[in-house]
């Protein structure tokens, strides 16, 4: 059918996809949270936006598909953690993407990743629809996204090393997709911070797999490869500041109280699994309390605590203040010795914390609501190599619990 019009062989493919759909939908897909964290500090923030291969078919986790495959990846090549969200839409098409995108709150990402075009291929959709429709969504999330975050656009990778689309068919969208490569490549060299990246076959698997987790793996390490430079220049070339500045700070206030409010995080009725959290870090690193708290329009709500907790505690005049600000988390070796923090009640007063380490923890859709908080009478300094990297995954224990409360518990 090489020779045949589109407007031909347009409505045959695509009724050729939709014989498939129901056994592409019976495949095995993530179920767990949309996201994956790799070990370290000073982490990347990326975002995977899209259709396949975001949508992990064929695995049952995030960890072992994309976001997982390409977060420790990255990790590897920068020697920095890396937080990975996926945006995934199985029947995602250009024509609809930068609606969806709308819906995203891209300035928190220092990289996104925008893997778009199997379903346009298996539709034929028009190369100049193409052209236009992924110059448009490239628009919006240079728009959108902060400026120093870079925009990698995933080639569609040949699609009959998919084996449910493996026939002679599956070659018309073959070729179809490697000329909108070409499109996509040529965009990119016009678009801002953006970067075409060139998704090869995974090596040939089984026909009986749609693919596992060896073919993100491939896939993780073709884009890290691209993207690792990039991330690491960028630090170089700015003054990579994470903390919000005052309208984001603003903006993030209105947002904290909506989510808290949707999590419904306060309520007594609701059960929020964090005394394993807090009493693990409080006996990792040794010290006398700590605890997870919500943040309440001006108040601090501990949903979990252990040791000597001071109570009653403003945001004004906690650290919690600090913490929200900070990406990474904020580690204090001795508060009366910092002139931001020896004048806080609870510092000048009792429990007269010395040592105090914290952790920004967010609602599912990215705000920060409240912190991971560890603190000592003792001021201690033997923390600096290791201490916030571990904080962190404390930090991301406690976030995977409100996430899990939010979900209902499970």
């Amino acid at each position: 059918m090489g020779n045949v019009p589109r407007w031909i062989s347009a409505p045959v493919l695509r009724a050729w996809v939709a014989s498939k759909a129901g056994e592409v939908n019976r495949l095995p897909r993530p179920r767990d949270a949309p996201e994956s964290h790799s070990i370290g500090f000073n982490s990347d923030r990326v975002l995977i936006f899209g259709g396949d291969p975001a949508v992990g078919w064929g695995v049952l986790s995030h960890e072992i598909a994309l976001p997982g495959s390409l977060g420790r990846a990255l990790s590897r090549r920068t020697g920095r953690g890396a937080d990975v969200h996926v945006a995934a839409i199985p029947r995602l098409k250009v024509s609809s993407a930068a609606d969806e995108l709308s819906r995203i709150k891209l300035h928190r990402y220092d990289a996104l990743v925008v893997t778009l075009g199997l379903n346009d291929a298996g539709a034929l959709t028009s190369l100049a629809t193409w052209r236009r429709d992924l110059t448009s969504t490239l628009r919006v999330i240079a728009r959108q996204s902060s400026p120093v975050s870079r925009i990698f656009v995933a080639g569609v990778h040949p699609i009959r090393s998919i084996p449910v689309y493996n026939s002679p068919l599956g070659s018309i969208a073959d070729a179809h997709a490697r000329k909108m490569n070409t499109i996509s490549a040529e965009v990119c060299t016009l678009a801002p911070r953006a970067t075409y990246v060139s998704l090869t076959a995974p090596e040939e698997r089984s026909a009986l797999r749609f693919r596992d987790a060896m073919s993100y793996r491939h896939w993780g390490e073709e884009l890290a490869e691209r993207m690792a430079p990039q991330l690491n220049a960028e630090r170089l070339l700015v003054d990579f500041d994470r903390t919000l500045t005052s309208d984001e700070g603003a903006a993030a206030e209105a947002d904290r109280a909506a989510a808290v409010m949707e999590l419904g995080i306060l309520r007594d009725d609701r059960t929020w699994q964090f005394d394993d959290v807090v009493a693990q870090a409080r006996t990792t690193f040794g010290v006398r309390s700590a605890t997870v708290s919500v943040i309440d329009s001006d108040r601090l709500v501990h949903k979990a605590q252990i040791g000597d907790v001071p109570q009653l505690i403003t945001l004004r005049d906690s650290f919690t203040a600090s913490v929200i600000r900070e990406r990474e988390g904020m580690m204090v070796p001795d508060a009366c010795a910092d002139s931001r923090f020896r004048n806080l009640p609870h510092v000048a007063g009792e429990p007269r914390i010395r040592f105090y380490a914290g952790f920004p923890v967010e609602s599912p859709d990215g705000n920060r609501i409240g912190t991971l908080n560890i603190f000592d009478p003792t001021p201690q300094f033997s923390y600096d190599s290791w201490g916030l990297p571990l904080l962190r995954q404390f930090g991301l224990m406690a976030q995977a619990e409100v996430r899990r409360g939010a979900d209902g518990g499970h």
